[in-house]
């Protein structure tokens, strides 16, 4: 028997909850309700790119929540755990 006997990695997916809202509730994907999705990644997902796989521009990315807590941009490659939930609001112009 030869061969590759190195285990092999199983990729466990990590279920999320990504909350848009104004402007970028348009990026949830079909079946959001209230401005949220329960979503599945694959294992090693960081928040960037669960932005980036639902299209929302970076430049639209101003503040982004992790559990509640705010995400600076360097932070956003931190992998997801399972259940947590990523909030992200765009820029808001007043006045």
């Amino acid at each position: 028997m030869h061969g590759d006997h190195r285990p092999r990695r199983c990729s466990i997916p990590v279920t999320v909850t990504l909350k848009l809202f104004a402007s970028l509730a348009s990026y949830l994907p079909p079946g959001a309700r209230q401005h949220a999705a329960v979503v599945e990644v694959p294992e090693g997902t960081t928040v960037a790119a669960l932005l980036d796989r639902f299209g929302v521009p970076p430049e639209q990315r101003h503040l982004v929540l992790r559990d509640g807590v705010f995400v600076t941009p360097a932070a956003r490659n931190a992998p997801l755990r399972e259940g947590e939930t990523i909030a992200v609001w765009p820029p808001v112009a007043g006045g």
